[in-house]
């Protein structure tokens, strides 16, 4: 079986454990500041506080902003419902907003469509590596004093303009699960160039609401601490960064020109602007060529082949009834028809041949 994803190792992993094993700081300890130090430095952000997971860093920013009951956010029809959930959770009301179908990103003429007095927030997706149209979206949000949080839990080293993503807006979020470009098994970052009082609220939040004093709440936090060992192999996989991006490009590449020119089927498309490092490999299957997308995935995994299907829009999941689903067109489009190929360093070119050549196959 070529499974969807899996992590590859660069030699520095089982050190870095076993010295934070040795150091007795299983929790807290060098690891952890070293991470977001190093982290700060890679994307040039003035802060970044580690998190055990990108979810538990969009919550710590929805608490952090002192977002309240009922307060609208504004999030993207289509990509990793998270932010969603966190806004359900906490009383917010959800308001989804179409994205492009070329690019899969949101856009800021489908943002402000769907502005109103009520929305506090506007949350971002950079979908499976591609980073939005940021500019324009920011420069509304500053009009109308709307913060920006991008959820770069797919985009981590890939490039709008010449910055980072997760560095255009004020706020950013980064994921380090297992899938993704680096790992610490589970595990997240926020980063941000907000101000101290901002900072401060992020560090409380996580650490059970203490701040200075042990054991003193001044907050009702949570407990969203990365451990020392995680940290560790986050390290040792930043350490590698250059080659892990290097890799994961050479890999987009080839499976381009395996599905380049083919009946039936479309790939994600990115500006000039972006300088992408892929989380997947997503191609939307046309129906009318392809039989349907549920069936091929099963069909591929006979083969010998993992794959999954994109994600799902909100107006097809039970749990949003009652949110603002309009107008999700191509959100809707998307999430039909998208499949996603196994996408990882170590994957090989013969193996990705007889992945192409398996779905091309599969033609009605």
């Amino acid at each position: 079986m070529i499974p969807w994803a899996k992590p590859n190792y660069y030699g520095y992993e089982k050190k870095y454990i076993n010295q934070a094993l040795k150091s007795t700081w299983l929790s807290d300890g060098k690891f952890v500041k070293d991470l977001e130090n190093k982290v700060c430095k890679f994307v040039n952000s003035k802060f970044a506080i580690s998190v055990t997971s990108c979810t538990s860093a969009l919550h710590l920013i929805y608490l952090a902003l002192e977002l309240k009951r009922g307060n609208e956010v504004i999030i993207p029809g289509y990509g990793y419902l998270a932010a969603a959930n966190i806004a359900l959770q906490m009383g917010l009301k959800p308001v989804f907003v179409d994205v492009d179908l070329e690019t899969f990103c949101v856009t800021a003429k489908n943002i402000e469509k769907k502005i109103t007095s009520k929305t506090k927030l506007i949350v971002v997706f950079n979908t499976y590596g591609n980073v939005c149209d940021l500019d324009p979206i920011i420069k509304i949000a500053k009009i109308k004093k709307i913060p920006v949080v991008e959820d770069c839990a797919e985009s981590f080293g890939s490039l709008y303009k010449t910055k980072q993503s997760g560095t255009l807006s004020e706020i950013g979020t980064y994921s380090f699960q297992a899938t993704k470009t680096i790992t610490t098994g589970e595990g997240g970052m926020v980063v941000t160039n907000k101000d101290k009082h901002f900072i401060g609220r992020l560090k409380a939040y996580r650490n059970h609401g203490v701040k200075d004093k042990k054991y003193y709440h001044y907050l009702p936090g949570h407990n969203f601490r990365l451990t020392n060992i995680q940290a560790a192999i986050g390290c040792a996989q930043l350490k590698k960064i250059t080659k892990i991006i290097s890799e994961r490009k050479k890999i987009y590449h080839f499976y381009s020109n395996l599905f380049k020119n083919i009946d039936g089927l479309k790939l994600q498309i990115f500006s000039p602007k972006t300088k992408p490092v892929m989380w997947t490999f997503a191609i939307v299957l046309d129906p009318k060529v392809f039989t349907n997308r549920d069936k091929i995935i099963k069909i591929m995994k006979t083969k010998g082949i993992e794959t999954r299907n994109g994600f799902y829009s909100p107006n097809r999941l039970s749990l949003y009834r009652g949110c603002d689903t309009s107008n999700l067109k191509y959100s809707n489009k998307l999430s039909k028809n998208i499949i996603c190929l196994p996408f990882f360093t170590s994957l090989k070119k013969k193996e990705m041949e007889y992945i192409a050549k398996t779905l091309i196959n599969l033609k009605r």
